[in-house]
């Protein structure tokens, strides 16, 4: 079902999914087969979703891709060219994968509320990113990251202050890349 109010671009593919008040879908952009957008979000040019689950005010940018087994809660932040898998061992063959276990219900991927994830990030299956969590761009996360840290690049997991300023994060940032 999509809102009436939701904002579909022409060139878009929406198919089975739910679209909530006031969400917009732009250009090439694939939301298909069971995916749930909330209130208020935004996809993207180029993004793919394939049967995730988004609360509301959610931006997903350019480039993202993602597959059923996600849950995001609301005011999340997705990166450019963000890849969320949800297959542990992938193959060829599809055997024992069982995406159907994914809509109903079994999440591989859990990102609570307020959560940003860089661009390039990679999250791997059976993770839990907690809330107002920082994911760096370009990285790889590979295990659970409790509520209110940063995940950096190096796989460092360090307390974060969401309430601090962009700019003095930027400095606190670069002194750390620096030791």
């Amino acid at each position: 079902m999509i809102d009436p109010s939701a904002q579909i671009h022409r060139l878009a593919l929406v198919e089975d999914s739910e679209i909530g008040p006031r969400s917009r879908v732009w250009q090439f952009a694939s939301v298909i087969r069971g995916t749930v957008l909330g209130a208020d979000c935004n996809v993207a040019s180029c993004a793919t979703l394939d049967g995730p689950v988004f609360g509301d005010r959610c931006i997903i940018s350019q480039g993202a891709a993602m597959g059923p087994g996600f849950r995001f809660g609301s005011d999340i932040f997705v990166g450019p060219n963000v890849t969320i898998c949800n297959d542990r061992w992938p193959r060829v063959s599809k055997s024992g994968f069982d995406a159907e276990a994914f809509r109903r219900g079994d999440f591989t991927v859990v990102v609570k509320d307020g959560a940003t994830i860089g661009a390039n990030a990679v999250v791997l299956p059976g993770v839990i990113i907690g809330k107002r969590v920082m994911v760096a761009a370009g990285a790889v996360v590979d295990r659970d990251i409790p509520d209110d840290h940063l995940f950096r690049r190096d796989g460092r997991i360090t307390p974060f202050n969401p309430r601090r300023s962009p700019q003095r994060m930027r400095i606190v940032l670069m002194r750390q890349e620096v030791a």
